[in-house]
């Protein structure tokens, strides 16, 4: 019954977007500076309130199981974090103490949002953020992180892979890869159906995200030393982003 109803809706939203949505969709595709505000605006005044509960507890869990990986850490030794697509800041209420963190997002509307955030975190130590892509983080060097966070980023991202490989250039030996991300539904299943109707749409109103990626998989081939991944279903969100991995891999 849910995959009918989600179906219905689907339709609906392909209906207007080729109708009466479709001077405003136009306006999403080809003007790339409207794209970016949009959606730092619908982020934060819309989808924040509505998902920020509902992804609390998997955000929670994920720092969790980093903290399982560091119980060995020195505290007097700050721990140096990369966090991929910062956004505004919503991982920060979970960072371990003693964090150095740099922060890389490649839209600039999201800044303010972030920089007032971060003041409400005193067990971090901001050092700057680098406005770039992810596939083209040239200016953080080599082996220079304990960790990188990375939220909702590979989704959105032009290059799974190279965004990885990036990944694994800036973590120390041993340094750990933190990831939480929504992804496909096995192909099996009419909701992955669904997921791949709605894909065009999703992309071009949520700033290039694709709800249909195999995220898992793209981090297990890509080289890490080791990658724990959990699958999680969590019935309080829609069903296009529904599937979410969580996990940590190590360089």
């Amino acid at each position: 019954m849910e995959v009918i109803v989600y179906g219905a809706l689907s339709t609906l939203w392909w209906m207007s977007s080729l109708s009466i949505l479709l001077p405003f969709m136009l306006l999403l595709k080809f003007n790339k500076r409207f794209r970016d505000k949009w959606f730092s605006w619908v982020f934060m005044n819309c989808l924040k309130p509505f998902f920020n509960p509902k992804l609390t507890p998997l955000r929670r869990h994920a720092f969790d199981i980093l903290k399982q990986h560091l119980s060995d850490r020195k505290k007097n030794v700050p721990l140096e974090i990369l966090e991929i697509g910062i956004g505004g800041g919503a991982n920060l209420q979970f960072y371990p103490e003693n964090s150095n963190l740099t922060a890389l997002d490649m839209n600039e509307n999201f800044e303010s949002y972030f920089n007032e955030n971060q003041k409400q975190y005193p067990q971090i130590t901001y050092k700057k953020t680098v406005t770039a892509m992810a596939e083209n983080m040239d200016e953080i060097e080599d082996a220079s992180m304990d960790v990188v966070v990375c939220t909702f980023v590979l989704c959105s991202v032009q290059n799974v892979q190279a965004v990885l490989n990036q990944v694994r250039r800036v973590l120390k030996p041993g340094g750990k890869f933190l990831f939480l991300e929504h992804v496909a539904y096995p192909q099996t299943q009419w909701s992955f159906t669904i997921q791949r109707f709605v894909a065009p749409l999703w992309h071009l109103y949520f700033d290039g995200c694709f709800p249909d990626r195999d995220l898992a998989a793209e981090i297990k081939k890509n080289g890490f030393s080791d990658v724990v991944c959990e699958s999680k279903f969590p019935n309080s969100l829609l069903l296009f982003i529904r599937p979410q991995i969580v996990g940590i891999a190590t360089k």
